[in-house]
């Protein structure tokens, strides 16, 4: 069968013949064998889903050998590459590349220690009319304290060879030993809820499969989608509990909490929001500059003036917080109509409704900048690809305005504290943070695709946010006494 001949039914058939365990066998050794090399990983974990979905229907199965699977896993990976191909032939490369962002640059998360601290103070520490917390146990069994604890640690034993000790080394198995460990540090209980959460059942997944918010329904384009495993990075397979592979739990110990909460209480979104704008003022305070809150700016301007969250009035920086994500269909099938509904209510409307109704209404005739946080990282960072495929459906389309769509970045909540930190120790003021990021994207040679790339210039090695030193401190591994 020739490479443009395959279609979906074609591997949905093959996966058909062979038996479940022997196909999720393979594809989880495959994953530890190029665990420490560059492999598209994505792939594995779409014929898993395929696997766990058909797996063994056609009776008698047939015998899964290394070659058979070899032959099929090709076949995965060029199974429907014209799609990104197509938008390519179009000349729209940064669809393109927006495909590949989604398909990909999720699995290439990092593990900062400050991500357990922030995702304390944003649920737990700074507190809110709704209990984030009580919520989450009352759902999964566990605090969210313990369940980050409980992440920490297993992010300590699967990374145990950076010890440097060649005798100690995670092979890819939770061994008893250790849960018995992580039991002793928290309880019983604790771990069973842990992986109890976190593990998949390969035999009885299809609700877990078919619940996850991120799924693509049309299989065509299943090979670029988020993986549910980010929700389920530990499978149970022949009476162990295997680590799916490191990205994918990677991925789960930033967004989980989030991610959960999102899909299971219609309460938490505007309880969140709420609480990442004073997450915000807090970054704002520590770099000790002077602003405006909302309550503040509406004093200002007009009544009834559409307003933002924050004004830094000494550099011009209008910031509005959206606690916001792009939907999974539009990130795999970009068109302009799309990605329009898909932002209009949150990142469109930050700018052409919000940013730019309070800038106009300033009389200061400095050049001004409008920053938009988001929790999640999102594909664009500089607004004027946003701006190009929506500026038709507005009225006040920006361009000649004193914040044109070049000085707009979109920013995530990690990257948000290291600019804290980098302002907070005197490197360099947020304007010129800003104005550096804008004169980078303003030549093909130096732009940059995510905002966080443009603070590489600082060689930050760590933050130290005294409004998290409580939380990093509730992680210290050695103080584990209150944990019972």
């Amino acid at each position: 069968m020739s490479r443009d001949s395959i279609d979906f039914k074609y591997i949905r058939n093959r996966v058909r013949e062979y038996p479940k365990d022997e196909m999720l066998g393979f594809c989880l050794n495959l994953l530890e064998q190029k665990k420490n090399d560059i492999f598209p990983v994505w792939f594995v974990f779409a014929l898993m889903k395929w696997t766990i979905i058909y797996g063994g229907e056609k009776y008698p199965n047939k015998k899964l050998t290394p070659e058979k699977f070899s032959r099929l896993f090709n076949k995965v990976q060029d199974f429907n590459t014209e799609h990104i191909s197509g938008f390519l032939k179009s000349k729209q490369v940064h669809k393109a590349f927006q495909i590949l962002y989604n398909q990909q640059f999720y699995l290439q998360k990092t593990v900062h220690k400050e991500i357990f601290a922030t995702q304390l103070k944003l649920f737990i520490s700074i507190k809110g009319k709704y209990d984030i917390d009580n919520s989450f146990k009352q759902k999964t069994g566990l605090s969210i304290y313990d369940f980050l604890f409980i992440e920490q640690i297993i992010f300590f034993y699967i990374n145990i060879e950076e010890l440097g000790d060649k005798q100690l080394y995670f092979d890819g198995k939770f061994e008893d030993h250790f849960l018995q460990l992580v039991a002793e540090i928290t309880t019983v209980d604790k771990v069973k809820s842990f992986l109890n959460l976190l593990t998949l059942n390969p035999l009885n997944a299809e609700k877990s499969v078919s619940g996850f918010k991120h799924k693509i329904r049309n299989e065509d384009l299943q090979t670029m989608e988020m993986s549910f495993f980010t929700m389920f990075p530990f499978m149970l397979y022949q009476g162990e509990i295997r680590l799916v592979d490191k990205s994918v739990f990677y991925h789960t110990i930033n967004y989980y909490i989030y991610d959960f909460l999102k899909a299971n209480d219609e309460k938490f979104t505007t309880e969140f929001g709420d609480r990442l704008e004073r997450y915000v003022e807090l970054g704002l305070r520590e770099m000790q500059v002077s602003f405006k809150t909302e309550s503040e700016i509406k004093k200002i301007l007009q009544p009834k003036s559409k307003l933002v969250d924050f004004y830094v009035e000494e550099e011009n920086v209008l910031i509005e917080c959206k606690a916001t994500e792009l939907q999974a269909y539009p990130f795999v099938n970009p068109t302009d109509e799309l990605l329009y509904n898909s932002l209009k209510s949150s990142v469109l409307k930050a700018y052409f409704k919000q940013i730019l109704s309070v800038a106009n209404q300033l009389l200061d005739s400095k050049e001004k900048w409008g920053i938009i946080i988001t929790y999640k990282e999102l594909f664009w960072s500089h607004f004027k690809e946003l701006h190009k495929l929506s500026k038709e459906n507005y009225s006040e389309k920006g361009e000649d305005s004193s914040v044109p769509p070049e000085n707009v970045f979109i920013i995530d909540l990690h990257t948000w504290d290291r600019i804290v930190e980098i302002v907070k120790n005197g490197m360099a003021t947020l304007s010129d943070i800003l104005e550096s990021a804008k004169e980078d994207n303003s030549d093909p040679n130096s732009s940059k695709m995510l905002f966080k790339m443009h603070l590489d210039q600082y060689k930050l090695e760590k933050l130290n946010l005294s409004f998290l030193r409580k939380e990093v401190d509730a992680f210290d591994i050695k103080n584990t006494t209150h944990n019972k």
